[in-house]
Order: C-alpha cells, then sequence, then structure tokens
C-alpha cells in the first residue's frame, strides 16, 4: 500500500518523498527565464532524491495565493518538502520572508530548501 506523500521509484525499488516547487514568476520574467528555474529545481530535486511533483507560481505581486495553495497541497498529500530558486522567491524583505518560511513548517510540517544554495 502506497504511502502519503511518496511515491515508488521501481526502478531502484525505493519510496522517493515528494517535493514541491513554489516561486514567483512577475510580468517581467520571460518564459525561458522561468523554464530554466523550474528546470533546476526538478534537477535538484531528482539529485537529492526526492519526486517532484510541480511547481506552485505567484503571478500577482503581493499575492500569496498559491503559497496557500502549497500548503494545502502539502497537508493534503502529506508531504515534507519545498524548493524554491532561492529565499527571495519567498520573500524580499528578511522577517516576511522569515514568517513563510515559519508558516510552512508550523501549518505544513515542511522544510524549505534552495535549489541554488542561497
Amino acid at each position: 500500500m502506497p504511502v502519503a506523500g511518496l511515491v515508488p521509484n521501481r526502478a531502484e525499488n525505493t519510496v522517493k518523498p515528494l517535493m514541491y516547487g513554489y516561486m514567483r514568476a512577475p510580468d517581467d520574467v520571460s518564459d525561458g527565464e522561468l523554464d530554466r528555474a523550474v528546470s533546476e529545481m526538478q534537477r535538484f530535486a531528482e539529485t537529492e532524491g526526492y519526486c517532484y511533483a510541480t511547481t506552485f507560481f505567484e503571478h500577482q505581486h503581493g499575492s500569496r495565493a498559491a503559497f496557500d495553495e502549497l500548503i494545502q497541497e502539502l497537508k493534503r498529500a502529506e508531504a515534507r518538502h519545498v524548493v524554491v530558486p532561492s529565499f527571495e522567491h519567498l520573500s524580499s524583505h528578511r522577517l516576511l520572508c522569515s514568517s513563510m518560511v515559519e508558516r510552512l513548517e508550523t501549518h505544513a510540517n515542511a522544510f524549505v530548501l534552495t535549489s541554488s544554495g542561497t
């Protein structure tokens, strides 16, 4: 029986934990740049032993609608891992960024990692 938040890897006969991506996607960023950032998060997940589920995009400046959806999905899937290109994608404001990381930790029991190492 599969465990929620885990995906079987048939080739290795192991189960990989799910990882979700989150990033801001302002209008002034090209589709190519967004695709590269998503590819980087996917590669990071694979390299670190996760199964990359999907990316949540925040399109409107100041909005947290996708962030709230991410928290709900983490709870639903019982997943515990989020990757962002950098912590700037949560917020460029240090206190708000810390608050968002704390919200992921307390509301979804999730860890936040960056694909860029920053």
